[in-house]
């Protein structure tokens, strides 16, 4: 998060000073403890890795987003959101990560500890069996690492998008619209636009960069911080048919029970992706605790919790998106 496109990021940390020297940040807090709101920041990557596409957020960046959270927040958990303090009016937060990269042991975790804090970690199941990222991570590490005419050489049907320059912004701008048009789909279309992809990653010799938590992480992170599924396969559930999710959290059930030997009793939907048939499901498997994006704050009631995601060109940006600047359609 800390090297960013030079006119778009200027501009964005120039309009977020401003609002910080302006007050707005106190008044969008002093909102959330009068309202008693609760904000869950969706969190995914905390790395020092400088990477154009999909940059995860800085170690240092992560650190001053505590810093501004610990002193006016009450940070919780998912399981324990709907408890209130009488004693604490401060309006409650918690930090909840998806995906289950290998970052989250070697940084946000250490970092944590060492603050006493507790945050919520979704991982996938098939990644934390296999050591496999995800097929969208696989494609992060192609855009990042492949040089621009090899990208397009990609002819996918329906999507005509090519990248224009070698600028950081441009390929970021190119990465998220192929990424879109490859997650908003269900996997018996996608499948044979992404052989097209594999074809291109395996033509150029590109590693798999990212790294997935273990059997062993998990494990290991479950004994101070909240595991959720994140689903199976990590696909847009409302795309795919209601048999599919039921086989996917089937395979969830299975790794937590067999694998893990872990409840689940939190479930995030993948690219905040869901139908109404997907939470009667999970009700009827006995999953309390529902992850969804939504981009809002929450009242902490119910089982169905939107998050905000933290999507930030500068730290001031994050703090801002804590406060629920983003959920407010501000940006």
């Amino acid at each position: 998060m800390r090297r960013l496109l030079p006119s778009r990021a200027m501009l964005k940390r120039g309009y977020f000073e401003l609002l910080h020297a302006a007050g707005h940040e106190a008044r969008l807090l002093e909102g959330l403890r009068a309202r008693q709101r609760l904000v869950v920041l969706n969190l995914h990557e905390v790395a020092p890795v400088d990477r154009d596409f999909y940059a995860p957020l800085d170690p240092r960046d992560f650190e001053e987003l505590l810093d501004f959270i610990e002193p006016r927040f009450r940070v919780t958990t998912v399981r324990a959101r709907h408890e209130v303090d009488p004693s604490d009016p401060r309006p409650r937060l918690v930090l909840s990560f998806d995906d289950g990269y290998k970052s989250f042991v070697e940084y946000a975790m250490p970092i944590l500890h060492r603050r006493g804090l507790v945050a919520n970690q979704n991982v996938i199941g098939r990644s934390v069996e296999t050591g496999e990222p995800p097929w969208n991570a696989r494609l992060h590490d192609f855009l990042n690492a492949a040089p621009s005419y090899l990208i397009n050489e990609l002819r996918l049907p329906g999507f005509k998008l090519r990248l224009s320059g070698s600028r950081p912004d441009e390929r970021a701008r190119f990465g998220v619209a192929l990424s879109r048009f490859l997650k908003l789909r269900p996997t018996v279309e996608r499948a044979p636009l992404w052989a097209r992809v594999e074809e291109l990653i395996d033509r150029g010799g590109f590693s798999v960069s990212t790294r997935m938590m273990t059997i062993d992480d998990v494990k290991q992170a479950a004994q101070t911080h909240e595991i959720g599924a994140h689903s199976y396969r990590h696909e847009s559930m409302a795309y795919e048919p209601l048999a599919f999710f039921e086989r996917d959290l089937a395979e969830c059930e299975r790794v937590f029970r067999d694998v893990l030997q872990l409840p689940l009793d939190i479930y995030a939907f993948p690219n905040g992706s869901f139908r109404d048939d997907h939470l009667s499901t999970l009700r009827s498997r006995g999953v309390p605790h529902i992850l969804i994006v939504g981009e809002k704050v929450a009242t902490g009631r119910g089982d169905v919790v939107p998050r905000i995601t933290l999507s930030a060109a500068s730290a001031r940006e994050a703090t801002f998106q804590a406060v629920g600047l983003r959920a407010q359609g501000a940006l």
